[in-house]
């Protein structure tokens, strides 16, 4: 898709491999969660589990192609030999094709935010219509540039002729919500970022981020490791209603777990004079420091932290992992944190999902940007193929729905760590990942020094602590969610 257009549509067929476009990370709070409850999630076979109760694609749970994305089989297949019972059953869906449609953010104010997003699922489905698609009818994949702040075009956009949304990311996707329920589109994201996105009817994810509870076990262990982090905290964030949103919740959370934060401040979109509030941390004696943007925003402050010789314990939200943060910061972000809970690039060696991903990536989008924040968006595609894959020749969104609605435990195969969509619940394992001579390196937990936490029976490799995140009780989040009838009646449907 030409950059900066939000109407180009982009059918993915047989190894087709467009031309990318910008890179960058995200603002989102996708590294929150609740705990599994009762630690119901337990390794399945030798893997760390795929889909739960949906339908396999293939007899006895292997895939109808012979194609695996680690434990989870690749859910695209020709179909059967007799299409008589392919007709069209939904908008977006013919008796030979299905019509999506991804939202990101590229082409706006903060160029290249979330081109990984558009990479990955470009990949995805171009190898799923090389499989052939969903039961056979090929996968149409539109690409919407959101522009931040035109989300909400960009969800009347795909209501116009899409099936589902599907591994969408957008800064502020609060603003199409109402648009998209109004209008009936499933959504399976990438990540909700917004509690009115989080909590909305329609929205299904891979990853659920609940907005009124914040997984603290990162944060428990950096106290473990460097106790001097919980006496003088600060939280930077872009002076934009999502990531102050993040920076309050975090704030409330680690407050909970002993942290104090004299300084909570916020910054100008793209701010480069970071003197002020480098001075401001200095003279407050902050000894930990977060910073809710993007990784273009870290680098200047980085720099300015080390011309002023200051250096507090930096951990960082999951839209930090992506190939260009750690070359660009030059090294001043070396010894920087990064929770994570999907698995490392670096660690494909180990771990058969995440080989698969880095072997599509480089066959159907080889110059695509590498992020977690991608990776999500193929975790959340994967999660709707499943689906509609199941939901047989009689493909409508209420089918889609129910059997969204039966995947109870979902992983991706390995990619990250095990979820519960139908109960939108998260997760309680994290991996933290340490920024190191321009890459990232395993900080916790270690296969050996830490083999009792990595070789745990939930999710190994990562740490899985029993019941690690709090209640947030700062603003009532629980009741931002909008359902399909609120959304009608904002819209005026």
């Amino acid at each position: 898709m030409p950059v900066g257009d939000a109407r180009g549509t982009i059918l993915v067929k047989s190894r087709l491999v467009l031309v990318g476009a910008l890179c960058g990370a995200a603002l989102v709070a996708s590294a929150c969660g609740t705990r599994l409850d009762d630690r119901e999630f337990r390794r399945v076979n030798s893997g760390v589990g795929g889909a739960g109760e949906a339908a396999a694609p293939g007899a006895d749970g292997e895939s109808a192609t012979g194609e695996m994305v680690g434990t989870l089989p690749m859910p695209c297949n020709p179909g059967p030999d007799d299409r008589s019972a392919f007709t069209d059953t939904d908008q977006g869906v013919t008796a030979d094709t299905v019509k999506i449609a991804t939202i990101a953010d590229p082409g706006g104010p903060k160029p290249g935010l979330n081109q990984g997003v558009f990479d990955s699922m470009e990949a995805l489905i171009g190898w799923c219509n090389d499989l052939g698609g969903i039961n056979g009818r090929e996968v149409e994949l539109e690409l919407i540039d959101g522009k931040i702040l035109n989300y909400n075009e960009a969800v009347v956009q795909a209501c116009s002729s899409a099936f589902a949304m599907v591994g969408s990311l957008g800064v502020l996707d609060n603003l199409g919500t109402a648009s998209q329920l109004a209008c009936g589109l499933p959504s399976t994201p990438a990540a909700a970022v917004n509690p009115e996105q989080t909590g909305a009817d329609l929205t299904y994810q891979s990853l659920p981020n609940p907005p009124w509870t914040f997984k603290v076990s990162p944060g428990e262990w950096l106290a473990q490791e460097r106790p001097e982090v919980v006496d003088a905290g600060a939280a930077i964030y872009t002076d934009l209603p999502t990531t102050q949103m993040q920076a309050e919740r975090q704030v409330e959370a680690y407050e909970q777990i002993g942290y104090d934060f004299p300084v909570v401040s916020p910054s100008d979109l793209n701010e480069q004079n970071w003197g002020p509030i480098v001075t401001e941390m200095k003279n407050k004696g902050v000894t930990y420091m977060t910073l809710s943007a993007s990784f273009e925003e870290m680098i200047p402050l980085a720099k300015e932290m080390d011309r002023q010789d200051f250096h507090p314990v930096v951990e960082l939200e999951t839209n930090y992992y992506n190939d260009k943060f750690p070359e660009q910061a030059g090294g001043v972000a070396d010894g920087f944190y990064i929770r994570a809970q999907t698995w490392p690039f670096e660690e494909a060696a180990d771990n058969a999902a995440m080989a698969k991903y880095l072997e599509v990536m480089e066959t159907y989008k080889p110059d695509g940007v590498r992020e977690y924040l991608g990776l999500q968006a193929f975790s959340a595609g994967l999660y709707f193929l499943q689906a509609a894959n199941a939901a047989g020749p009689d493909l409508t969104r209420a089918s889609l729905i129910a059997e969204l609605e039966k995947i109870d435990r979902w992983d991706a195969g390995g990619l990250q760590a095990p979820t519960a969509p139908s109960k939108n619940q998260g997760t309680s394992c994290f991996i933290m990942l340490k920024v190191e001579d321009g890459g990232y390196v395993r900080e916790y937990p270690k296969p050996d020094e830490d083999a009792d936490v990595y070789n745990n029976d939930i999710a190994p490799g990562y740490a899985c602590p029993d019941s690690k995140q709090v209640e947030l009780t700062g603003d009532d989040y629980r009741s931002m969610g909008m359902t399909v009838e609120q959304a009608k009646q904002q819209v005026g449907g």
